[in-house]
């Protein structure tokens, strides 16, 4: 067999996808698959990857695809094989209207009752049918314990896939019931190559895969859309300045974003991992492996904050942070968590 991740047109997460393809190849198929990681890692391509080599008419191996040839692949790719569906905030936000939609922050039990009725119906093509859940971290309570009928029963054809960037957001029971799948920051040579293969040239896809933070579906969005690659460095720039800040003016950062959590969470983890991005990187570079930095297009800033930054400095702060989105993801007080972080960062 070749490169599961090749094979299967996956970038990265080589482990994940192994999992996967040699559970299909030796027909070990779990009725539910939880996949987790950070947005943008490629989740979705992950599970609709899974859906093809379940479903593929002329698999080439075992636990394979033909990567499009066949029309079922071409189906699944186009989003319109009937066997293969996906509910999502995007999507039940489109079957709402006025004022309704406008409140669409969760995932409600009326969205996942959809899913588990067409998850009961038997397939109409293939041997499977494939109910993919994104954005999982936002299901309401009341949907999760809905689901939770289906999973512990589930419909011997059914392939249940949760895709979440907040495995936490999920009910134990929920976690118990599936098999975790875990995705991880993708290299950025890795994402290089990839954005390589889709004709981006080469100084701007490594460019864009140092801006990309390991998350591979970001820079093939950056790739068509130049504002995403301003807004990222610009987003950069807010995390350096952040960290560059008296310590006056980082509890005052810390207290404007611990106020707007409930209301943007999804922008106060981005600034967050932005902000991991920017100590891991210093600390690269303090420990003299400054090739290996993911923002090579500021490292005049981070050689600044490395030569202020011991190793064992830089490694503190990093470490402050991810226990703060750790305790956010936990629901601690916002204000209390962020300010907390910034007061264990160096400082001048």
């Amino acid at each position: 067999m070749t490169s599961a991740s090749s094979a299967w047109n996956v970038w990265g997460n080589a482990t994940a996808v192994r999992a996967l393809a040699d559970g299909v190849a030796a027909n070990r198929i779990s009725h539910a698959y939880i996949l987790a990681g950070p947005e943008g890692v490629g989740k979705t391509t992950l599970a609709l990857a899974m859906a093809k080599a379940l479903l593929c008419a002329e698999s080439p191996e075992p636990g394979e695809s033909c990567g499009g040839a066949c029309r079922v692949c071409r189906k699944i790719e186009r989003g319109v094989h009937p066997d293969v569906q996906t509910w999502s905030l995007a999507g039940q936000v489109a079957a709402t209207s006025g004022k309704q939609a406008t409140k669409n922050t969760t995932l409600t039990i009326e969205t996942m009752r959809s899913m588990i009725s067409t998850a009961a119906l038997r397939p109409m093509e293939g041997r499977w049918r494939v109910a993919i859940v994104d954005d999982a971290e936002l299901l309401q309570e009341s949907a999760q314990e809905a689901l939770l009928k289906t999973l512990e029963e589930p419909p011997p054809f059914t392939v249940i896939m949760l895709l979440t960037d907040d495995l936490d957001a999920l009910l134990w029971t929920i976690r118990s019931r599936g098999q975790l799948v875990e995705m991880r920051p993708v290299p950025a040579n890795e994402i290089t190559a990839g954005l390589a293969s889709r004709d981006v040239p080469d100084e701007r896809a490594r460019t864009l895969a140092a801006l990309s933070n390991g998350a591979p579906g970001w820079a093939i969005q950056a790739a068509a859309d130049q504002r995403l690659e301003a807004e990222r460095i610009e987003a950069i720039d807010r995390a350096i300045d952040w960290i560059d800040a008296d310590s006056h003016q980082r509890i005052v950062t810390a207290i404007r974003m611990g106020d707007g959590f409930s209301k943007d969470r999804a922008r106060v983890f981005g600034e967050l991992a932005l902000v991991t991005g920017v100590w891991r990187d210093a600390l690269l570079i303090a420990a003299g492996q400054t090739r290996f930095a993911h923002f090579q297009n500021r490292l005049t800033q981070l050689q600044s904050l490395a030569e202020r930054a011991s190793l064992a400095t830089a490694h503190a702060a990093l470490a402050s942070v991810r226990a703060c989105i750790r305790d956010l993801e936990s629901n601690v007080r916002p204000r209390l968590a962020i300010e907390h972080m910034v007061l264990q960062w160096p400082t001048h």
